[in-house]
């Protein structure tokens, strides 16, 4: 019986040593809001594709994201809820995540539209979120991620 509990002590030790290890390395990746494009409108609806890189940093160990879930805010106005899922990046490179995000008219405001059709370059994106790993029996674990973008590059 005490060797069968130590067996499940060693096992549960290993597994938690590995979701540590595990947080760790997606903590030390670098995350950076790529891009957010317009790709459609319409009448109703305005569509954007979010790209977000994720930089692992770690030479020999990959780190696996299994879900994001955030709020892009443009000029401090909310736009839309962001969620990613299953994001696996190689050791030392860098993954694109892209999202597409069908953001209703109703969220913009005539400044915001106006600032947009004109491509202007006072735009400021910022995304703020949960990323979760898994860890030990499946259970997710949650790491908070706060990236921006200043700006459309131009």
């Amino acid at each position: 019986m005490k060797k069968l509990f130590l067996c499940l002590i060693t096992v549960g030790l290993l597994g938690a040593c590995a979701s540590v290890k595990e947080a760790q390395n997606l903590a030390n990746c670098k995350y950076a809001l790529r891009s957010v494009e317009l790709t459609d409108y319409g009448l109703t609806s305005m569509g954007f594709d979010v790209v977000i890189a994720i930089t692992n940093l770690n030479r020999k160990q990959p780190a696996t994201l299994k879900r994001f879930e955030g709020e892009l805010t443009v000029n401090d106005a909310p736009m839309a809820h962001v969620t990613l899922k299953d994001i696996h990046i190689e050791p030392n490179s860098t993954k694109n995540a892209k999202a597409r995000l069908m953001v209703p008219m109703s969220t913009f405001t005539g400044k915001l539209l106006g600032l947009i059709s004109m491509n202007s370059a006072t735009l400021d994106y910022h995304l703020t979120g949960t990323m979760y790993f898994e860890g030990p029996l499946g259970v997710e674990i949650p790491m908070p991620v706060d990236v921006g973008r200043y700006g459309n590059g131009k």
